[in-house]
């Protein structure tokens, strides 16, 4: 039987060259397989599947609760592969819903994290910084076509030395940690392994969150979603945040207790929030969340971004070298 790895038709187009020479060069055999929506895989073949990728073109117009066109021909491949080893997948996370089955038989999962952290964090950091400067305000005179200056006691107050508490210290949460470091914001992170790290003034484990809140300007939320995570901002947590606070969430929307943060915004005890994620996805148009004045509301887009294809395919490239090398995996995700 010939192993191989399966792979989109477009990255092996693109890459193929140096695909081609990862597999020459390595230590044992492994063939490409092609996918494509349309592809028709024998049992010989499905028996050989060793290795995939579910890369970006695969991913193309998934959402939370409907897979692509090709992903749907995809999984099912993927999920009858009986020596299926590994798995890489497109995304930062391996909570989303297609992936379960392979975790569940020991397949090893590899994401692709970092590959689109420089733009989710800089866009979590432009909605912070919108809503610091008030451009909600002005947004919404602008369409009533007013003239609104912020004057006085609505004046914003300065961003610098102001406190941001940064859920998750990963290539999100570090990309975010840098920017806000250099515009003069106190950065504290929050992760189970206590340690030093660069552009973060102190680092926390997450069971301190609770005594941080009260002092908090902006909570930023770019965490995985586990057991842990799950629900982390309730009502509870939210009423100890102070009126001035800002809530930025780019991490997954079940983070969050969604009615609670509604209340919240709706009462006027938090200053604002800018959220890409939500429960469920897309978000309802009769959510009370489109309509709040202090809300700042993207589709689950932070991440879209021209290069994220490349550097989740280079992500996948040096992954390849290694499986076949024996060396350790970027971005395996441990199991529990």
């Amino acid at each position: 039987m010939t192993s191989t790895l399966l792979l989109s038709h477009k990255v092996i187009a693109e890459f193929g060259a140096r695909l081609t020479g990862i597999l020459q060069n390595a230590p044992r055999r492994l063939e490409l397989l092609p996918f494509t929506p349309e592809t028709t895989i024998t049992p010989a073949q499905l028996a050989g599947i060793e290795a995939t990728f579910y890369s970006r073109d695969i991913w193309e117009g998934t959402i939370k609760t409907a897979l692509s066109p090709a992903a749907r021909v995809y999984w099912p491949i993927v999920d009858a592969a009986p020596n299926l080893k590994w798995l890489q997948v497109v995304s930062a996370g391996a909570d989303q819903r297609p992936y379960q089955p392979s975790i569940r038989r020991g397949v090893r999962v590899t994401t692709s994290a970092g590959a689109n952290a420089e733009p989710v964090g800089l866009t979590a950091v432009t909605g912070l910084m919108m809503l610091s400067r008030g451009f909600p305000h002005w947004m919404r005179a602008q369409q009533k076509r007013e003239w609104a200056p912020q004057l006085g006691a609505q004046s914003p107050r300065d961003l610098r030395g102001q406190t941001a508490v940064i859920v998750g210290m990963g290539h999100v949460g570090t990309v975010i940690a840098r920017s806000l470091h250099a515009i003069g914001v106190h950065t504290t992170g929050l992760r189970r392994r206590v340690a030093p790290a660069e552009h973060f003034d102190e680092v926390l484990p997450p069971p301190a969150l609770d005594g941080l809140l009260p002092k908090c300007d902006w909570l930023v939320l770019a965490c995985p979603l586990t057991a842990e995570t799950r629900g982390l901002m309730d009502a509870r947590r939210f009423a100890l945040l102070p009126p001035h606070a800002g809530l930025v969430n780019v991490s997954r929307g079940e983070v969050v207790d969604e009615a609670a943060l509604t209340a919240t915004l709706a009462s006027g005890h938090l200053r604002g929030a800018y959220l890409d994620v939500f429960t469920v996805e897309p978000l309802a148009r009769d959510s009370p969340l489109w309509t709040l004045p202090n809300v700042i509301i993207t589709p689950h887009n932070s991440a879209t971004s021209a290069g994220n294809y490349a550097r989740g395919v280079e992500i996948f490239l040096r992954n390849v070298d290694a499986y076949l090398r024996g060396k350790p995996l970027e971005n395996e995700v441990m199991r529990s």
